[in-house]
């Protein structure tokens, strides 16, 4: 058999053994549940600063993007509303 073929069944044999997912219900201890949260109030604590700078970095680019778009509706909203009353289109 060829190597190129070798990744073709591979993948076939993949897809074929996949069926339809069945619904799988975990039912966590308390215990569980505050080790996950512990967890997971960790990774946040370190993902904060990181977001928080990345957000404050953007700020300006993503408002003044907000704006744009918001003026452009509004401009287009004008330009239908005088048209459809029959008034001149300023250029």
């Amino acid at each position: 058999m060829k190597r190129a073929c070798i990744p073709l069944l591979l993948g076939l044999c993949l897809c074929l053994g996949c069926g339809p997912e069945e619904e799988v219900r975990i039912q966590l201890t308390p215990a569980q549940i505050d080790a996950y949260q512990a967890i997971a109030r960790e990774e946040i604590d370190v993902l904060r600063p990181r977001l928080d700078s990345i957000c404050a970095a953007t700020f300006e680019a993503r408002v003044a993007a907000a704006t744009d778009s918001i003026v452009q509706l509004r401009l287009e909203e004008e330009l239908r509303l005088r048209r459809r009353l029959g008034q001149s289109v300023p250029q």
